[in-house]
């Protein structure tokens, strides 16, 4: 079972202080990150059946390929977990099937027979000059445990993302803008509060060199409205430098700089 379910939340908090304590469950004996079966056939598509990169990640791959830090304003590991429960990061319990028709490909994506239940899609075009565009849509029922110690939680969670990437030779450059249903802050001991976000991510990559790696861009996620309880004064915010030198294509080593300049964020990797 750990291999296909990861973090969830605490659905046995008897309080809100309780829960906002210790709001994540992780799995003890092995650490749940990804394991999959997949049955591929050249012409009807793939199945595969486990705990998998969720659909999602198909456009939200086209910004996450910083070394080390990014992808933290596309509302994808949703309330500290890895995004499973969501089906947008690791998604637990999935069944998904792809398949693709020249340039365009698609994924569907069910987490119908596992303790949340959840849909989503993807499709996206690449054309032959590098450029590829794509959109992806998420939807799950939300958590007994944070429908009742989270304020303003409804009783399902959505993702919207759309991106743009563009990789020929020596550059790399990618945009995406996602629309969040629920980001979640911690207040104080007693109080969390759930909202909705715009997000944006770009990453743009230079390779002067088969050795060598230059990376940059940012993240950055606001209020879709103004929440009373933030002051309108809630951000995420983060810059983002890397160098990356290749010895052999399977090893290189990496410095990579984030700079913070968010308000009302706590994550506990937010170091720089």
């Amino acid at each position: 079972l750990q291999f296909i379910k990861g973090a969830n939340f605490n659905n046995d908090a008897n309080s809100a202080t309780e829960f906002l304590a210790n709001p994540v469950e992780t799995p003890n004996v092995l650490f749940a990150r990804l394991a999959s079966v997949s049955f591929i056939h050249k012409t009807w598509g793939s199945v595969s059946v486990g705990k998998q990169w969720g659909v999602y990640y198909d456009i939200w791959g086209y910004t996450d390929a910083f070394s080390l830090f990014g992808g933290s304003a596309t509302g994808v590991y949703a309330g500290k977990t890895d995004g499973g429960w969501k089906g947008t990061g690791r998604a637990d319990n999935s069944i998904q099937y792809r398949n693709k028709f020249g340039g365009f490909q698609f994924g569907l994506q069910t987490q119908l027979f596992g303790e949340t239940h959840g849909f989503g899609a993807s499709a996206q075009y690449q054309f032959p000059f590098g450029l590829s565009i794509g959109t992806s849509y998420n939807t799950v029922e939300t958590d007994q445990a944070l429908r009742d110690y989270v304020i303003n939680v409804g009783d399902d969670s959505s993702n919207f993302i759309a991106g743009i990437k563009y990789k020929k030779e020596k550059i790399y450059a990618a945009f995406n803008f996602a629309l969040n249903d629920d980001s979640f802050v911690i207040l104080d001991s007693d109080t969390a509060l759930s909202f909705p976000t715009y997000g944006y991510e770009t990453l743009l990559g230079y390779d002067p060199s088969g050795k060598w790696h230059f990376e940059g861009g940012f993240n950055m996620m606001i209020e879709k409205d103004t929440e009373p309880y933030l002051d309108g004064e809630y951000r995420l915010l983060q810059y983002i430098l890397g160098v990356n030198y290749f010895m052999n294509p399977s090893t290189k080593i990496y410095l990579q700089s984030r700079f913070d300049d968010s308000k009302y964020i706590d994550d506990a990797n937010a170091f720089n």
